[in-house]
């Protein structure tokens, strides 16, 4: 029998774009399953994704979200840099183990990307990724979608909240270098993000 996290990644997949067939894959450290599959949809075009990688982000020892990583299929990926610099449909899935104030949040992103790009390097974006997310508090449960759309940008999707695009495809690889950059939120979460793919 699945778990009532399991079930809700399955049936936030399926609200997100669809599955077929896809198993639900486990992560290490907590209930939480994602499927190996699913879909995006770029341009009015369905684009079929496939689980690289899956991992748990902590705080002082307490879960705050599992995350999986999704590449565009047919797409070769065979390392967390790679991963980060590949310019297809990929996608970033948080699932929250707990809540968050929105506030929080963003200043949590803030300090990820500035890890890696101190100011000014993506000052519009950064200013609009957080004012666009400060205001939605995170439930456990919730999840939150970050699609890179190649010659796009970056669409930003919390069912039910916010539901934005950040109209610059380079901002994207500051966004996935919070977790295979330099300066990631550790080598854990690195590693478990690839998990799926030849090294």
């Amino acid at each position: 029998m699945f778990s009532r996290n399991a079930l809700v990644v399955a049936v936030a997949v399926l609200a997100a774009g669809g599955v077929s067939a896809a198993e639900l894959v486990g992560v290490h450290g907590t209930s939480t399953r994602f499927t190996s599959t699913m879909e995006a949809t770029v341009g009015d075009k369905p684009v079929r994704l496939l689980l690289t990688g899956a991992a748990v982000r902590q705080k002082v020892f307490v879960n705050v979200y599992a995350v999986a990583s999704y590449v565009q299929e047919g797409v070769a990926v065979r390392a967390p840099e790679g991963l980060a610099e590949v310019d297809c449909v990929k996608r970033l899935h948080l699932v929250m183990e707990r809540a968050v104030e929105g506030k929080d949040m963003a200043a949590a992103f803030q300090a990820a990307i500035r890890a890696n790009y101190p100011e000014p390097a993506f000052a519009a974006e950064v200013e609009q990724l957080t004012r666009m997310i400060q205001g939605d508090a995170a439930k456990k449960g919730d999840h939150i979608f970050l699609t890179h759309q190649p010659g796009v940008g970056l669409h930003c999707n919390m069912p039910g909240k916010a539901d934005f695009t950040i109209r610059n495809p380079a901002f994207s690889r500051a966004v996935w270098d919070i977790y295979l950059g330099k300066n990631n939120l550790g080598e854990g979460i690195k590693k478990g993000l690839v998990s799926r793919v030849a090294q």
